[in-house]
């Protein structure tokens, strides 16, 4: 009777080890491809193209310091736009990121709507004509003008694009006025100047 007793007691707790060893080797699979999934995933959401890394680009958390800076992003988002093949919802977003550059009063007087219209109808205009922007240029270092304007901290500065126009390339200047918000320099307004002489005169005025 002991006999038994020991006999099924030990095979009760081999069956127990037993199920024991899948329960954990289950687990140990299941953990395993969960890991390799998670791996997966985080490949593919890394992004590779200039469309993804701007539209990525944390615009709270990451937002350009310096006018120079702010310039320079703004020059990689149009040129991004004007240049590549976008569906709605990536030019769209992009148009977003623009905005998140935009002070409060420049965003009051640009509704979204309108904007993306706009912008839109440029596009269309720019892609008539083969245009392309080859590459863009930024004031940097003293070439940046910073003022008070009503107590506010204030910077001009300039962005010169270098455009070809089916196969014949032309230079584009903007002038920019930022100001400082909650710390961060936003786009108040923008003019574009005709050629370069005039754009230096105004520069000097």
């Amino acid at each position: 009777m002991k006999g038994n007793m020991n006999a099924r007691t030990r095979s009760n707790v081999t069956a127990f080890a037993f199920i024991m060893c899948i329960v954990v080797i289950g687990g140990i699979v299941v953990y395993y491809q969960f890991m390799k999934r998670q791996q997966m995933e985080s490949a593919v959401q890394v992004p590779t193209t200039e469309v993804e890394k701007l539209l990525a680009k944390d615009m709270e958390m990451g937002y350009p310091e310096t006018p120079a800076e702010v310039m320079k992003l703004w020059g990689r988002l149009n040129q991004c736009l004007y240049n590549t093949d976008l569906d709605d919802e990536q030019f769209t977003a992009l148009v977003g990121q623009l905005r998140c550059m935009y002070s409060t009063e420049l965003l009051a007087a640009n509704p979204e709507k309108e904007q993306t219209e706009r912008v839109q109808k440029e596009l269309e205009q720019f892609r008539d004509k083969d245009g392309k922007i080859v590459n863009y240029s930024t004031d940097t270092g003293k070439s940046v003008r910073y003022k008070k304007v009503e107590g506010k901290e204030c910077a001009d500065t300039r962005i010169s694009y270098f455009i070809n126009y089916d196969k014949k390339y032309t230079k584009s200047f903007q002038d920019f006025l930022l100001i400082k918000e909650k710390g961060k320099w936003k786009i108040q307004g923008f003019r574009e100047a005709e050629t370069q002489d005039s754009a230096q005169k105004e520069k000097k005025s």
